[in-house]
């Protein structure tokens, strides 16, 4: 059964990382397997998922794992415990106690159901978590032998899963997040993967196909921020690698449900890795990287001074690339990226006692490491009297960001700390979210907002008349409660917007027409016009101040160039590009002036980050930056406006003046005169005086705008002056 050149390899390997290793037991190990051949087509039951038995395949995992001699011989000693091709007391005898104690504990770890139905499995449930802490290669061999089941299992894939569905669902459930909570990542990541081929094998192939075509567009492009990233480490005089590598699918797919977007909305697929000698560079690397690309808001993290609790430590940040694009970093030292790829197996301990049995000692001092945190778990929980309860308390202790919550027929709901019933209502049902009236949390009448927690029973009241609420995004934190409410809100803001865009075309229709009225047939002109796709956007283009109401009025019935007081062109340079260029920012990224708020050199502003669109730059204070408040990691601070520039800026500003034929001449030229310019001006309530201009002037900056506005004020037929901030 177990081939000889393979099995040479794979000593070969252990002595590369272990070189105390115990050649003499692993050769006891070989022959004992040598003596198994005429087994080789037996299949071993462990738990629920059954394999073939190929010792060589789980060896390779445990060697990947790093671990001692004694775990890799109880990894491939359970199969044949399991089968009955040898017992306890034989392994005791020929393989020593260290490896015997281990065998029984995976053994009896593969044989409990991870959700125990009774009092009876609970308790053993219990023993088995308990015994975790007393040698925490129990799990890790547990977890190699899992792997290389799913891997197994996985490979049959699309033929009909010859295990329960349960079974796969609970390596997502239990087996994933103890790897993630040891820090052993590219377990929890294969393990993921593999269940989701297992359970949607179309989805999982369609998302892998929608990847792999991604990523063929954008390989030149990984490989060119690699080579950029590798020469600014290079030029600031620093020695390190830097990797480019793509999530996991089960990770992408998991992103595109939550947030409810499509893959060309998501952007950091791709994260990049750089990894230096010293701690000390990481943090010199961090400063380089932001100071050669402006990092986004809210996206940095400083898991080296404040390591997660398996003992991961890395810098990540979140900077907008070469490309205008946001990329993903993650800067670390060699030992801190050996600990994020094998978390707490990086930290064994291979030195063994006069008596053969492995030092338990496996972690270092770290109170951050993964295994801390098991005996602390564990310690925290083995006094609990009542079973069922220390099931409870060790799922929650797994799943730290979650609660379990109870309907009122007694089936379980998991959340995110911080629900609320409108969470709750959402996860049973949208319809029940939608008309969610009201709810009982353990019989009593509460508050909406009010926040839920582990073990609460919760009882949505309902009403059809009863309609999504946009106060409640204030308080939701699910990702569904979110989807459907704010959905609700723009169908209902839309109906609106249509209403009143409808009523501002009319009345500019009426006025450019001279009493025209705004039928059909006006409206087909135009949405041809315009190239909308039907009449319901151009009404809410014109109440969102995307497309101005004059503007379509003016499509509609073009007034001579008397009555319109300036060029023909005027209206098409109005429409012009609104490109700017700020300090520090790439050469490539995208930057655009919102025209909502028209800001000018000497303005306070941030940046907005737009899908497909670059950086959209408003004014400090424009309102149309209050719904974005929720999204803080589209904001770009501590942005500068060139110190020099011959660009010239755009803004708009009301100007109420006496209704007189020669005032369109009047206020250009008191622009003008200031040494700006005017694109455009339109006149509002042209029959009323006073009556309103708005201007749309060129300036150099905030100096050349102030001067411009106090020269318009300076006219006596000017009433007013000042700038459009929103709309």
């Amino acid at each position: 059964m177990v081939n000889v050149e393979q099995w040479a390899v794979l000593v070969d390997r252990i002595m590369g990382y272990h070189p105390g290793a115990d050649q003499a037991l692993l050769e006891r190990l070989r022959l004992f397997l040598s003596g198994l051949s005429d087994q080789e087509q037996v299949a071993c039951r462990i738990g629920e998922l059954d394999t073939p038995f190929e010792p060589l395949a789980v060896a390779g995992i445990l060697v990947d794992l790093r671990l001692d001699v004694a775990s890799i011989a109880a990894g491939l000693l359970v199969d044949s415990l399991a089968a009955g091709w040898t017992s306890l007391q034989r392994i005791r005898e020929d393989f020593g106690e260290d490896v015997a104690f281990l065998v029984e504990r995976v053994s009896r770890i593969s044989l409990l159901p991870s959700r125990p139905k009774n009092t009876s499995q609970a308790e053993e449930f219990r023993k088995m978590i308990l015994s975790m802490a007393k040698d925490i290669r129990v799990i890790l061999v547990r977890l190699a032998i899992c792997v290389w089941r799913m891997r197994h299992l996985a490979a049959r894939a699309p033929a009909p899963l010859p295990v329960p569905r349960q079974a796969i669902q609970d390596i997502v459930e239990i087996q994933a997040p103890i790897a993630h909570r040891l820090g052993i990542y590219w377990i929890k990541n294969e393990l993921e993967d593999l269940a989701f081929r297992l359970l949607d094998f179309d989805a999982y192939e369609a998302l892998k196909k929608e990847v792999a075509k991604r990523r063929k567009g954008g390989a030149d492009l990984v490989q060119q921020v690699v080579a950029l990233l590798k020469k600014h480490l290079r030029k600031h005089g620093i020695s390190g690698q830097v990797l480019g590598r793509e999530k996991h699918l089960w990770s992408i797919h998991h992103k595109l449900l939550q947030k409810n977007i499509t893959l060309d909305e998501m952007y950091d697929i791709i994260g990049y890795r750089i990894i230096v000698k010293k701690k000390s560079d990481c943090y010199r690397v961090l400063g380089m990287i932001h100071g050669e690309f402006p990092p986004v808001p809210g996206r940095f993290k400083d898991y080296i001074a404040l390591p997660k609790s398996n003992g991961y430590q890395s810098l990540h940040t979140v900077v907008i690339g070469p490309f205008g694009e946001r990329i993903e970093i993650q800067i670390r030292n060699e030992k801190m990226h050996q600990v994020a790829e094998s978390g707490v197996a990086a930290h064994w301990n291979y030195k063994e006692r006069a008596g053969g049995l492995a030092n338990r000692k496996h972690v270092a001092g770290s109170a951050t490491t993964g295994y801390e945190w098991l005996q602390r778990m564990l310690e925290n929980h083995k006094k609990e009297d009542d079973v069922g309860k220390f099931v409870e308390n060790v799922k929650i202790d797994l799943f730290p960001n979650e609660i379990y919550l109870f309907t009122p027929a007694g089936d379980v709901i998991t959340l995110p700390v911080g629900a609320t019933p409108i969470d709750f209502a959402y996860a049973v049902h949208s319809e029940v979210g939608d008309h969610c009236q009201g709810a009982k949390v353990n019989g009593r009448m509460v508050p909406l907002h009010t926040m839920l927690h582990t073990g609460d029973q919760v009882s949505i009241l309902t009403s059809k008349a009863q309609r999504p609420n946009g106060a409640w995004l204030r308080f939701v934190v699910t990702s569904r409660a979110k989807y459907r409410i704010n959905r609700w809100v723009k169908i209902q803001e839309r109906e609106r917007d249509i209403v009143l865009g409808r009523s501002m075309l009319e009345r500019e229709v009426r006025k450019a027409g001279r009493g025209a009225v705004l039928g059909e047939k006006l409206l087909r002109k135009a949405v041809e016009l315009f190239r909308l796709p039907d009449e319901a956007e151009l009404m809410v283009r014109v109440a969102r101040a995307r497309l101005s109401a004059v503007q379509v009025a003016l499509a509609l019935f073009p007034p001579l160039p008397a009555e319109r007081g300036e060029a023909p062109e005027g209206e098409a340079a109005a429409r012009g590009s609104e490109e700017v260029t700020l300090k520090a920012l790439p050469a490539r990224t995208a930057v655009r002036a919102a025209r909502c708020c028209g800001p000018v050199p000497g303005d306070a502003i941030v940046g907005i980050i737009t899908t497909g669109r670059g950086i959209m730059i408003h004014a400090v204070g424009c309102p149309n930056l209050t719904p974005l408040v929720a999204q803080p990691e589209r904001w770009m601070d501590d942005l500068e406006w060139p110190v020099e520039s011959e660009t010239r800026y755009r803004t708009r500003l009301r100007v109420m003046v006496r209704n007189r034929r020669e005032i369109i001449t009047l206020v250009t030229q008191a622009v003008t005169s200031a040494k700006g310019g005017v694109a455009s001006v339109h006149v509002w309530d042209r029959d009323r005086d006073p009556c309103v201009l708005i201007m749309l002037v060129e300036v150099a900056g905030i100096e050349e705008l102030n001067a411009a506005m106090n020269h318009l004020r300076a006219l006596k037929e000017v009433f007013n002056v000042d700038r459009i901030r929103g709309g």
